[in-house]
């Protein structure tokens, strides 16, 4: 009953995009159900596609924190951290597995890299969704033993992830 009333609701406020209402649709339900994951940062600012509140507010985060640290009144460290910690006030409730986790560390010690002039935005930009694609992949696959070395240099690092 519940969720054909979101439905119905969702119908008649003239939602245009069928694709956010799908996403609004599998948001809501797995918060429900206690299986959702929050958004994660993304190598670059970019919306989710979603219309919720909460996730809305999660972007203007997201772009917010970006904008900022572009223009260096923050680090590039601390706009991981401020993102995971807004993200955490926003979604509590968020059902995270390891992958979350090992891809917010990864941009953590991605961010040292480029607050110390090795890594360009782009190569972050590059990194993270390399990493994220890797981590989706191992979820689709179902393996379970990862380890991701550098091998480049200091100067110019290169991540690389190997899953057994």
């Amino acid at each position: 009953m519940r969720f054909s009333s979101l439905l119905l609701i969702l119908m008649l406020s003239g939602c245009g995009n069928l694709n956010q209402v799908n996403n609004d649709l599998n948001s809501s339900l797995g918060q429900m159900l206690g299986t959702y994951s929050a958004p994660v940062l993304a190598g670059s600012p970019r919306p989710s596609g979603c219309s919720d509140k909460k996730c809305r507010g999660l972007d203007e985060l997201e772009k917010f924190g970006y904008e900022k640290a572009r223009r260096k009144e923050i680090t590039w460290v601390r706009l991981v951290d401020w993102f995971y910690e807004g993200r955490r006030m926003i979604y509590p409730e968020t059902n995270d597995n390891n992958g979350v986790y090992e891809y917010q560390a990864f941009q953590r010690a991605l961010a040292e890299q480029v607050d110390a002039g090795r890594v360009t935005e782009s190569q972050w930009s590059y990194l993270v969704e390399k990493k994220l694609g890797e981590l989706s992949e191992r979820q689709r696959t179902g393996s379970t033993t990862c380890n991701t070395t550098n091998t480049g240099t200091s100067m110019s690092p290169n991540y690389q992830t190997v899953c057994r």
